[in-house]
């Protein structure tokens, strides 16, 4: 395997001078960086990233944490940040944290140890502790769909009360009345922003909000399928707005078992984009795109690493992307 001495020897230019080219130094002239690269190539040189790390301060590794992999609103967005992180040479290392606050503290401060170069938290729930966790960490930190009230962070989100409105509206347009909706945990501000979007969609078509349509559970098709049998009890209820995908499939494959069929028996609406597989089955949705925002924010994120000291970004996609099987 070819080495930096015998890059730097074949072009007769110094060993540091070569390192600067590799950690993209901007100090170096056009025509040697060039030259040094085309080296690189013909010598099929690779570098080692735990000796690079030694010299910038940092590994090219981006931690990116998710609260479900499962949840197609994580694994969407992942594909947005893997684009441009390896297009930067970045590697992004995706931890499952199934939405454990300590899980994601002891990841944390494993990145700040390994020396990481960047982090994505993108779980949306709340914690004092976790703030703190992030507070002491060396490298930059940019937030996907969440709130960190005591840290001036980077913040990139799909706008969650107008997604859950629209979704909601869209069952109203359907002609319903009686709406249940299907929250995550009040820890959640996430969940808290679609459980807003579905009240003020009730009332501003003069509907009544009852407390006793909403439904709390997990974010999980388990805890959709739970929910179903509840939600099923009351005969009266005609469409339902869930959370996410995963919980409204739950509730579709809880409704098959009792006899019940989404579009003749009842409407499903989700506050948030469904996979690839459903863009136009059966299922409402409304929602942000989901790849963009992990691109931005990756995007954002390296602009930091860089040490850009642009204004504090706080960007909001739309919820532009609405599916509604009776209209279309």
């Amino acid at each position: 395997m070819a080495t930096i001495n015998e890059i730097a020897a074949k072009l007769g230019i110094s060993k540091s001078t070569v390192s600067r080219v590799i950690n993209n130094d901007p100090n170096v002239k056009e025509k040697t960086r060039e030259s040094v690269w085309r080296v690189i190539r013909e010598l099929d040189y690779k570098p080692n990233i735990i000796a690079r790390g030694m010299i910038t301060g940092s590994l090219p590794l981006v931690l990116v944490i998710v609260g479900d992999i499962q949840n197609h609103y994580f694994a969407k967005t992942i594909i947005g940040i893997e684009k441009v992180l390896t297009e930067k040479d970045y590697m992004p290392v995706i931890y499952n944290s199934m939405y454990d606050v300590e899980k994601e503290k002891r990841l944390i401060r494993m990145a700040k140890d390994c020396q990481f170069a960047g982090i994505i938290p993108m779980t949306g729930v709340r914690s004092n502790e976790l703030e703190e966790c992030l507070r002491d960490v060396d490298c930059p930190v940019v937030l996907i769909n969440r709130e960190l009230k005591k840290l001036e962070l980077d913040e990139i989100y799909g706008d969650d009360v107008e997604a859950s409105y629209k979704a909601t509206q869209e069952l109203i347009d359907n002609g319903h009345r009686v709406i249940a909706h299907l929250s995550g945990s009040s820890t959640s501000t996430v969940s808290a922003k679609r459980r807003l979007g579905y009240c003020m969609a009730l009332e501003d078509n003069g509907i009544p909000v009852d407390e006793v349509l909403i439904f709390e559970g997990k974010l999980d098709m388990a805890s959709g399928y739970a929910l179903g049998e509840k939600l099923f009890a009351h005969s009266n209820i005609t469409a339902v707005c869930s959370n996410n995908f995963l919980m409204a499939l739950g509730v579709v494959r809880y409704a098959k078992s009792i006899g019940k069929t989404v579009l003749k028996d009842f409407d499903i609406a989700c506050c948030e984009t469904v996979p690839d597989l459903y863009e136009e089955s059966a299922y409402v949705y409304a929602g942000a795109d989901l790849e963009e925002i992990g691109k931005k924010a990756t995007e954002i994120l390296l602009k930091r690493i860089e040490k850009s000291e642009e204004p504090r970004q706080k960007i909001c996609f739309p919820a532009t992307q609405v599916y509604n099987p009776k209209k279309d």
